[in-house]
């Protein structure tokens, strides 16, 4: 006797249809009824003992059941997207285009078409993707395990071609960051101490102990900053914030010490930009001379490092006679304008930034580093001979 043509009755009919509209559809590429029928049994007919796993009735009473009481037209999208995940949208062909599904008074209801939206559009998943891809401390395995986890979160519309590009790169194959990230985030989570190894490179590119590794440390935030994943932790010695690259951390151990030191209102936004290059350090009164030349746009660069709470003002006449010997209308007929920069950071990272574009920076105060950093800028002219 052949098989039934009705399909029988299955409690993974949910399961079929989100997995479909999942896999198939996003806002420019909706399905009918009929479509996501066809297309449920002909991927999970085999788990079914009729030709067919699910009905067209199936597929219709499920979807408008999920339209009607779990994303009813009218909810906030961001809030269905938050609170589940994904939303499944009901819309209609008008115009050769698709919009909301709505019945007109006096007409024939139009012919329902569905799709589903994940909590991460193209762009986001496309931004994260490119930056795990361009993060060298990943390893390959580690990489093209991420963007294929990415992947699968895509609409149906992200670009086939953008997928995996990282083989040609050379890697760190031993990259202990991952695993790292997640023992140190359980670590904060318990609010423990933790006994790590932190390493430099030798001349054989090997990671061997700084001098006073392995030592016990009281963790407190992860952060990504400058191009590199960091562990920040409290220097109860220096009675401030250090930074670790977490990349060169190669042990660590949980510690059933608790922190004396935790921070429920770290902002780390804020302490990027009052630790450029993440130099460790406490916060000073800093004041700069940044030159403005109209081209090379001084000012993208101070937010970028500093961030919007550096208070920029132009430089008064005072200050650039006493640090650079003329006037605003002796740099005004050249075409440049000087600004005032004042912030609160750490001073160290300040000082490299303002050696790195000491043609267009020059520190004013605090006096230390004004003088360190003239000190660096002569030893290099030496250096150059």
């Amino acid at each position: 006797m052949g098989k039934s043509k009705k399909p029988e009755s299955s409690r993974l009919n949910l399961f079929y249809i989100l997995q479909v509209l999942a896999k198939e559809t996003d806002e420019r590429h909706p399905m009918s009824v009929a479509q996501i029928r066809d297309k449920v049994n002909q991927e999970f007919a085999y788990l079914s003992s009729t030709d067919s796993a699910v009905s067209l009735d199936t597929v219709k009473r499920t979807l408008e059941e999920l339209t009607d009481k779990i994303f009813p037209d009218g909810m906030d999208d961001e809030e269905m997207a938050f609170r589940y995940g994904y939303c499944i949208f009901c819309v209609m062909k008008k115009d050769a285009r698709y919009v909301s599904y709505h019945v007109e008074e006096g007409k024939q209801a139009p012919k329902k078409f569905y799709y589903y939206e994940n909590n991460l559009k193209m762009a986001e998943v496309l931004t994260l993707k490119d930056a795990v891809e361009t993060y060298s401390y990943f390893s390959e395995a580690d990489i093209t395990d991420i963007i294929r986890k990415l992947v699968r979160l895509k609409p149906k519309s992200f670009p086939n071609n953008r997928y995996y590009d990282v083989a040609r790169e050379e890697r760190d194959k031993d990259s202990l960051l991952l695993l790292n990230i997640e023992d140190l985030n359980r670590i904060i989570q318990n609010q423990n101490c933790a006994k790590v190894t932190y390493c430099s490179y030798n001349m054989e590119k090997r990671l061997v102990p700084r001098p006073g590794y392995p030592k016990v440390i009281e963790p407190v935030h992860l952060m990504w900053s400058n191009g590199y994943y960091y562990l920040l932790a409290y220097n109860a010695k220096y009675q401030n914030i250090v930074s670790m690259r977490i990349d060169r951390i190669t042990d660590i151990e949980e510690v059933e010490v608790k922190n004396t030191h935790l921070m429920e209102n770290f902002n780390p936004v804020q302490f990027r930009y009052e630790h450029p290059v993440m130099f460790g350090g406490k916060k000073e009164a800093v004041v700069l001379l940044c030159r403005d030349t109209g081209k090379n746009y001084i000012m993208n660069t101070i937010m970028d490092v500093f961030g919007k709470n550096a208070r920029v003002t132009p430089a008064s006449d005072e200050l650039l006679e006493k640090y650079l010997h003329h006037d605003r209308a002796y740099f005004k007929e050249q075409g440049i304008t000087w600004l005032k920069v004042a912030l609160e950071s750490a001073v160290g990272g300040v000082e490299l930034w303002a050696t790195q574009y000491c043609n267009d920076c020059l520190i004013v105060s605090p006096q230390e580093s004004h003088d360190r950093v003239k000190m660096r800028l002569g030893i290099g002219i030496k250096n150059y001979g």
